[in-house]
């Protein structure tokens, strides 16, 4: 039986901390509540908060499931529920869960990059472990994106030493070109 998640908001927490761990495990998914960036599952030992980019990603692999409470009963979501759940709480859902799954796809750690003011920061091995050294912005292709905010990204990912990768996906197709920059001193 997979781990079982309960829907809090926008957030999915795995109460059990076996489960947690065992989420934690299969890769790097989630924050436990009591230490930021574990170095082994071991270390959890507290319920595990997932986003709900991760959760339908992990729903749609069926490696959790994912309830809520109505009237006294579980509700199970299927992943098209939660997906499109997804795309109620969050603006940018559709865009940023193809870039997640396509990363997640090509088996690199993908984790929150809001404290770099990038969508992601990506990471080969994992959190705890080694540094990211990408952080990504996702957008849509028909989004313009001026050179003043590309400026600003370049400023963040330099001085944390870290690649800026734009990933710009097709709203239709779901396609995804992914441009790097590299920053050169003259």
């Amino acid at each position: 039986m997979a781990p079982k998640g309960k829907l809090v908001k926008d957030k999915v927490i795995i109460e059990n901390v076996e489960e947690a761990r065992e989420v934690y495990r299969i890769g790097y998914y989630g924050k436990p509540l009591d230490i930021s960036k574990p170095k082994s599952p071991e270390d959890i030992k507290s319920p595990l908060i997932l986003s709900i980019i991760e959760a339908t990603y992990l729903l749609k692999k069926g490696l959790i499931s994912v309830y809520t409470n109505v009237d006294g009963a579980e509700k199970n979501f299927t992943y098209d529920e939660l997906y499109n759940l997804g795309t109620t709480l969050l603006p940018r859902f559709n865009i940023l869960y193809t870039v997640y799954e396509d990363l997640r796809n090509k088996n690199y750690v993908v984790r929150s990059g809001i404290k770099y003011g990038a969508d992601f920061a990506v990471y080969n091995i994992a959190p705890g472990i080694e540094h990211a050294p990408y952080l990504i912005i996702a957008l849509r292709e028909d989004e313009e994106i001026s050179p003043n905010e590309i400026l600003g990204f370049g400023r963040v990912s330099h001085s944390t030493r870290k690649e800026l990768i734009l990933g710009i996906v097709n709203p239709v197709t779901r396609n995804i070109r992914y441009i790097i920059f590299k920053w050169l001193k003259i």
